[in-house]
């Protein structure tokens, strides 16, 4: 059996792996290149530079080596534009001297991405399998790499939390969803198990994102989609790790 060790840092958006090689840390929904301000371009610099930081000194302290993003790292959908490239280069050149192995798993965000990107980023296309833990952005159904896993990680959906007359909606939480894949790939009965992640930048989650609830994530995720009546148990979680929803 390969050894692996997951944490959710809930309030932090993001997770810590331990697997054989080496410590990851990971996050998704950047964005960078949105905003709502209407000082554009300082804004943008200065939440890119936030984020940037933001995440090294969370793998400092999670004395983790290597990054993965798990897609969406810019905003733009199928263009690079001249505020894109100097965006990803001044958030990469920050992350560079730190990190031992930096991995993009694109997303449906980051076209043309792969132009820009620097060559010490590692750019996967579908998922990424490290050990038994698949890692895909979401917004397309993962590849035939994830039979080798038993637990799925993904982004896209960027969830808030819901519930009539709640103080806590329009916050970022946490899903943890147990499913089968036969849908997917038929003749598997394997449970797998799936964490769909926070946005990491913290202001696409209130602008752009929709509460979660099952109906509305299938619509948007070919994978909930395809297995929606295959999930067996789903956990919404809030950033203080409780429990907000349990069906």
């Amino acid at each position: 059996m390969v050894s692996r060790r997951i944490s959710l840092l809930y309030d932090k958006a993001a997770l810590v792996i331990d697997s054989q090689n080496g410590r990851f840390f990971c996050v998704a929904d950047l964005h960078l290149g949105y905003t709502p301000s209407s000082s554009i371009s300082l804004h943008n610099k200065r939440l890119t530079r936030e984020l940037a930081d933001k995440i090294v000194e969370l793998s400092k302290t999670a004395n983790a080596e290597n990054l993965i993003l798990l897609g969406d790292v810019k905003h733009t959908i199928t263009c690079v534009s001249y505020s894109d490239r100097s965006l990803i280069d001044s958030f990469f050149v920050t992350l560079k001297s730190f990190f031992k192995e930096i991995y993009l798993v694109l997303g449906n965000h980051d076209g043309l991405i792969s132009r820009i990107l620097p060559t010490y980023v590692k750019p996967i296309k579908r998922g990424l399998l490290l050990n038994n833990i698949y890692f895909m952005h979401g917004h397309a159904l993962p590849g035939p790499e994830v039979l080798k896993s038993n637990l799925i990680v993904m982004g896209h959906l960027h969830p808030l939390f819901y519930k009539e007359h709640s103080p806590l909606n329009g916050q970022r939480v946490w899903i943890l969803i147990k499913l089968y894949l036969s849908k997917v790939f038929p003749g598997k009965d394997k449970i797998y198990r799936l964490i769909i992640m926070p946005s990491f930048n913290y202001e696409i989650s209130f602008l752009l994102s929709s509460t979660y609830s099952p109906n509305l994530s299938s619509r948007i995720s070919p994978l909930l989609s395809r297995c929606k009546e295959d999930v067996l148990e789903t956990k919404i979680i809030s950033f203080d790790g409780t429990i907000l929803t349990y069906v």
